[in-house]
């Protein structure tokens, strides 16, 4: 699926992006269960790729995601 963003929707996610990730990273320290931590784990590196795909140049008003 392919979303298409202009330039400050792309920003505004970002910004939100980053946000979940320094709340998920918090979460992972403090998770006691092992599947959980995991399982937080998984959805930190996936939303972390997310965010690199964000950073890459676009010389257009719209960015794809």
């Amino acid at each position: 699926m392919l979303l298409e963003l202009s330039a400050p929707e792309a920003r505004d996610l970002k910004q939100a992006l980053e946000a979940a990730l320094r709340q998920l990273l918090d979460e992972i320290a403090h998770a006691d269960q092992r599947a959980y931590r995991d399982m937080l784990k998984e959805r930190y590196d996936r939303l972390e790729q997310l965010n690199r795909r964000l950073d890459i140049p676009v010389e257009s008003d719209s960015v794809y995601a």
